[in-house]
């Protein structure tokens, strides 16, 4: 293929493959983290973009219109960043099952009197570079990149997204999520709450003695206890779901080719 064949068939295609893994780019575990530069991130979007190309089949005419060209691209963006969201979503639901470790040990007690604080709380962050490290040891980012791939032969470029209803998939796994992050932070409520009403009793018993000042570094000690001793598990847990993740997401693809 000459140049000007590449720029009157498949430029627009490139360009529109390149949106549709910008999207991926933004908001995908791994792919859309801080500690990758935004530099590597352009390059690598281009990059991808262009070794891609050979799986399109399709054609896109230099002439097309523009209007045409930009509902295209707002489309690909935007599917791409719905394919990022869904494979972020186990990611947040360990962050947010730290923050409720956070909360029930007292470190992140700062945040519930104070909401408008911008800090981070460490468990929440502490579980989801977990998340996240188990996800790239599962080659979870590969797949995801994998299912933007795919989706390429298999939903066209110029096809839009206002006959897809995809709102309910977004609730149904947005509610997933805050169930994982529920289950995985049960343990921890219900440790600190034995206890709570172990402390209960102790200052009925002895009422000479300072709850409070004994009572938390024992929910410190009780946490960071269960917190070294849950971690495998949760890695054995949330492996699995990144698993039904990735099947998930070739699921929504296939749907959305419909």
């Amino acid at each position: 293929m000459d140049l000007r064949q590449f720029l009157e068939t498949k430029f627009l295609c490139w360009v529109l493959i390149v949106t549709r893994t910008a999207g991926m780019f933004t908001i995908a575990p791994f792919f859309g983290d801080w500690f990758l530069p935004v530099q590597m991130k352009i390059l690598l979007v281009i990059f991808l973009g262009w070794i891609s190309l050979p799986a399109v089949t399709e054609s896109i005419a230099l002439n097309t219109p523009v209007v045409q060209i930009v509902l295209a691209s707002l489309s690909n963006y935007t599917f791409g960043l719905l394919i990022g969201f869904l494979a972020l979503l186990p990611v947040v639901a360990m962050s947010i099952s730290g923050e409720i470790f956070g909360t029930q040990m007292g470190f992140a007690i700062s945040s519930v009197f104070d909401p408008q604080r911008e800090e981070v709380p460490l468990h929440g962050e502490l579980l989801y570079i977990l998340g996240l490290y188990v996800f790239v040891a599962l080659k979870g980012h590969l797949l995801v990149y994998q299912a933007v791939a795919d989706s390429l032969r298999i939903v066209p470029l110029s096809k839009t997204i206002a006959d897809f209803d995809f709102v309910a998939i977004l609730i149904g796994k947005s509610s997933e999520m805050f169930e994982i992050a529920m289950k995985i932070g049960l343990p921890m409520i219900g440790f600190m709450l034995v206890v709570s009403i172990a402390l209960g009793i102790v200052s009925r018993l002895v009422p000479q003695m300072n709850v409070f000042m004994v009572g938390m570094p024992l929910k410190v000690l009780v946490g960071l206890i269960l917190f070294a001793g849950m971690i495998p598990v949760w890695a054995e847990v949330f492996s699995q779901i990144a698993n039904k993740t990735v099947n998930f997401l070739n699921y929504f693809i296939q749907t959305f080719s419909k």
